[in-house]
C-alpha cells in the first residue's frame, strides 16, 4: 500500500531551481526575452512541472512572499483573544513581526536589487500591487472579525500592507549584510502610528 507521495524531485527543491534558473535568465536575457521554456530547459524540469509549482512566469519573483501571505492568513486566523479592534491592530502588527523573521531574501528581493538588468521594472510594480491586494485583503478581514468597522479595516488593511511592500523594498536595496527584515519591517510600522491609536 502507498502512502500517497509521488516519485521525483520534492516540491521545494523543484521550486527553487526554477527560481534560480529564472533569475540567471531574467540577469542574462532580461525578463521580456525569456521564455517558461527556457527557464524550465535551464532548470531540467518539464512544462508541466513548471506549471504544477507556479501558475506564471511573473509569480517565480513572488514565490517567498505569496508562501509568507498563506502563512499571514493562518497566523491570524488563530489570533483573536484581545480586546476589540485596537487589539486587533497590535495582533497584525505581532503577526507581521514574526513573518518577517522567518523570512529570507527571495528571489523578489534579488529582483528589486537588480529590475533594471533583469527587466522586470514594470512587471514587479503590477506584481507588488497584486500582493499588497492580497495582504490588505488578509488583514482587513481579521480587522472586521474582531469588530473593525468596513472603513477603517479597509484604510488599515492597506496601509499594513503597504508597510510591508515598502519594507521588503528597502530591505532588497540594503546593503549586504542585510539589516534583518524585522528591524526595516518596524520601522515602516511605526510610521503608520497616528492610524494604529
Amino acid at each position: 500500500m502507498g502512502t500517497g507521495r509521488r516519485a521525483g524531485r520534492p516540491r521545494s527543491a523543484s521550486r527553487e531551481m526554477l527560481e534560480e534558473a529564472a533569475c540567471e535568465l531574467f540577469l542574462e536575457k532580461g525578463y521580456g526575452a525569456t521564455s517558461v521554456a527556457d527557464i524550465t530547459q535551464r532548470a531540467g524540469v518539464s512544462r508541466n512541472t513548471f506549471f504544477n509549482y507556479i501558475p506564471t512566469k511573473s509569480d517565480l519573483l513572488w514565490t517567498s512572499v505569496d508562501d509568507a501571505l498563506e502563512a499571514l492568513a493562518a497566523d491570524l486566523a488563530a489570533t483573536g483573544r484581545g480586546d476589540g479592534p485596537r487589539a486587533a491592530v497590535a495582533e497584525v502588527r505581532d503577526a507581521l513581526l514574526r513573518l518577517a523573521a522567518g523570512m529570507e531574501p527571495g528571489t523578489v528581493v534579488l529582483a528589486f536589487a537588480n529590475a533594471e538588468p533583469m527587466g522586470v521594472t514594470e512587471e514587479l510594480e503590477e506584481s507588488a500591487a497584486r500582493r499588497q491586494g492580497r495582504a490588505g485583503q488578509i488583514i482587513a478581514a481579521h480587522l472586521r472579525r474582531r469588530g473593525a468597522e468596513d472603513l477603517a479595516a479597509d484604510v488599515l488593511g492597506r496601509a499594513h500592507a503597504g508597510a510591508f511592500l515598502a519594507a521588503l523594498r528597502a530591505w532588497s536595496r540594503s546593503a549586504v549584510p542585510r539589516e534583518p527584515f524585522p528591524d526595516i519591517l518596524a520601522r515602516a510600522l511605526d510610521t503608520l502610528g497616528p492610524l494604529t491609536r
